[in-house]
């Protein structure tokens, strides 16, 4: 299941960083966690230290895309891939699946909307195999039930589903719902989010939104601690998660909102399950001089 998730994550990752022209860096294992989410790959930490500049240094200066001002912001529709496995001699769901693929227009930038869908008809493309491989492990189990015990049969689930959060003339924000289960306690769950230069179709990192990284990286922990350590996660929290918060954001996994960035904090990472997926917003006003003006809400 790790491996799994793992390589779904790290799939989409280096597809969207590809697209762009940008590489992407190996994504931190997240330390002394019960489970590992399919979250974005973030940043090593050689990389971050390249492009902050090291003590005494500058950052690095990175090819700029050319760049169409928008005057309206991207469309998004979604392709529905939702299906069943079922047993073909009682017709018995085995694997219900539910899956959706955004489909983004830009009318004034076509390349920038092309870039875009082909990461994730690539995703969806990927999702097949472990759909596929889903679908094998519940018949497998079915089949292994005595008939008293296949009346009590509950079918396994897959879920990849995707809404826009937000979009406007400067970005695009998609979040991704994900879910898996087979036959545990509960379903295993994580969110991936997709911050999109509109105008491009780059996906963003928080290099990219970040004039000042340290200082943005500083106001994103202080709001995750005052978020966490209060009702209703204060109680759901993990032994020395103060040490988990960095994960956080190396994860990548935030978008730009209507009022401010959105962090998410997918289960396990300071929290135990039942906390749930939890986002932190740092208001814009509090980003003045921290974001990048291009990014910046007029």
């Amino acid at each position: 299941m790790k491996k799994k998730l793992l390589l779904l994550g790290l799939g989409i990752c280096l597809l969207f960083t590809a697209c762009s022209g940008k590489n992407a860096a190996e994504k931190g294992q997240q330390p002394n966690t019960k489970q590992e989410q399919g979250t974005e790959a973030g940043e090593g930490s050689d990389e971050t230290d390249k492009e902050d500049g090291g003590e005494g240094g500058g950052q690095e200066e990175t090819p700029q895309e050319p760049s169409i001002k928008l005057t309206k912001p991207p469309e998004v529709t979604f392709d529905d891939y939702s299906q069943e496995f079922k047993d073909e001699e009682t017709g018995t769901v085995l694997l219900s699946v539910i899956e959706n693929c955004p489909i983004v227009s830009i009318p004034e930038n076509e390349a920038a909307a092309e870039k875009i869908n082909m990461a994730f008809e690539q995703k969806h493309i990927e999702n097949q195999a472990y759909i596929e491989e889903d679908a094998q492990e519940a018949r497998s189990a079915y089949e292994g039930l005595s008939e008293e015990e296949k009346k009590d049969w509950g079918c396994y689930g897959y879920g990849s589903t995707y809404k826009m959060v937000y979009a406007s003339n400067k970005v695009l924000s998609i979040e991704g719902q994900n879910y898996e289960w087979q036959g545990a306690s509960h379903p295993n769950t994580w969110t991936n989010a997709y911050c999109f230069d509109a105008a491009t179709g780059k996906l963003l990192t928080l290099s990219d939104i970040f004039i000042d990284k340290e200082k943005g990286m500083e106001l994103a922990e202080e709001h995750i601690m005052k978020v966490i350590t209060q009702d209703p996660y204060k109680d759901a929290l993990l032994d020395d998660y103060e040490s988990y918060v960095p994960d956080i954001l190396t994860e990548e996994v935030f978008y730009l909102g209507e009022k401010g960035l959105m962090i998410i904090c997918n289960p396990y990472m300071v929290t135990v399950y039942a906390a749930g997926v939890i986002e932190v917003e740092v208001p814009y006003e509090e980003l003045d001089g921290v974001l990048n003006e291009a990014y910046m809400k007029e």
